[in-house]
């Protein structure tokens, strides 16, 4: 069967940075971007549909803050970070990423009302005052909004009015909290640093590139749509790192999935991982790198877990070698780094079979 279409989505997380002074001590604040989206949403992160045109899911996340986020001719792009989920469903699949934006409020870069079509306005927003927006609303008929001329329009009652702005869904109690939290932690950013391809100093992280090659079909179909709005083809892959601890050697294992509508990464990574689980005490997720092939509408998506068990004992076919045995070079550059006790790994669960939910 051939792969099935999928919908792919870009989402950001934008933050910025300051500082307070309270009973004589600098504390670290963070706010964060919030989008007045045209009836009948509300606020919601910046984000949508990632396009053909887009090389990759980044530059995506970057188009779609601009547009929805920004004033016209704005000259300052904000730059993503981190990924922070890779969320898949029936055709579907979601990237949020955290970006960073320099904004200065006597000539601030966010839109303001009216807007245009792509959104009414967007606000630097604290912590605080996010959980001082109404959650998601039931369905208003269009007949009882009022609308100021700018399509501005909302609910007659004064309990639901601009004065009380509430929230498109979720994501923005779920994704900044979750910065919120490491922030409140001096914890490192949740989710996997983005890097660059080529870079060889970095093994960990997040990778996302479009390839100078085609892909087998390139000439066969084109770009893909569905109801005008782009479609992919995205291919998985998973390559499993195990390392056991007690006579220091690794096992590598690999899987692929030609549809991710089939199987999701997180099912392919617990697959694997399940074979182990009976002396496995610690899992992560090292690195992750997404493809875009030239062809304009696939793409293969990779993840390099890792598991570390206590012993090889029970796991009968494996073949465990040293560090230096192992034959993928980037296969040792990851194990390298998994003994090196640096960290940077990221949570397994930033691999979701659904949507994430409300926290």
């Amino acid at each position: 069967m051939s792969p099935l279409p999928s919908n792919a989505f870009s989402l950001a997380a934008i933050v910025r940075s300051y500082k307070t002074q309270k009973q004589s001590q600098e504390q670290k604040k963070q706010q964060y971007v919030l989008v007045h989206e045209r009836f009948p949403r509300g606020w919601w992160l910046p984000g949508g549909g990632i396009e053909h045109k887009d090389s990759t899911p980044v530059d995506a996340a970057v188009r779609e803050t601009i547009e929805e986020a920004a004033l016209p001719q704005c000259g300052d792009l904000p730059v993503m970070t981190h990924l922070l989920s890779l969320e898949q469903t029936q055709g579907r699949i979601r990237f949020i990423f955290r970006g960073e934006w320099c904004d200065d409020d006597e000539q601030s870069i966010l839109k303001c009302p009216p807007g245009d079509d792509d959104s009414i306005e967007a606000k630097w927003i604290t912590w605080e005052e996010i959980n001082n927006f109404k959650r998601r609303r039931k369905h208003i008929p269009r007949e009882q909004w009022l609308d100021d001329g700018n399509d501005n329009a909302h609910p007659l009652s004064s309990t639901t009015s601009v004065n009380h702005p509430w929230l498109r869904a979720h994501e923005p109690l779920t994704f900044f909290g979750m910065l919120e939290n490491s922030l409140q932690q001096n914890d490192t950013v949740p989710g996997l640093k983005l890097c660059q391809v080529g870079d060889g100093d970095e093994v960990v992280g997040a990778f996302f590139s479009r390839s100078k090659e085609s892909c087998q079909f390139a000439s066969e179909v084109q770009t893909l749509t569905i109801q005008g709005r782009a479609t992919f083809l995205i291919h998985l892959k998973c390559r499993l790192l195990v390392y056991d601890s007690e006579n220091q050697l690794f096992a590598t294992m690999s899987s692929f999935v030609d549809d991710q509508n089939e199987k999701t990464l997180r099912q392919l990574t617990d697959e694997m991982i399940s074979q182990f689980a009976s002396l496995t005490f610690e899992t992560g997720l090292q690195r992750v790198e997404y493809t875009a092939h030239e062809n304009g509408r696939d793409a293969t998506l990779t993840v390099f877990p890792y598991a570390i068990t206590s012993s090889n004992q029970d796991f009968n076919g494996v073949k465990w070698v040293s560090k230096d045995e192992l034959a993928d070079s980037l296969d040792q550059r990851l194990a390298a780094h998994l003994l090196s006790g640096q960290g940077n790994f990221a949570d397994l669960n930033i691999l979701r079979a659904t949507e994430c939910a409300m926290q």
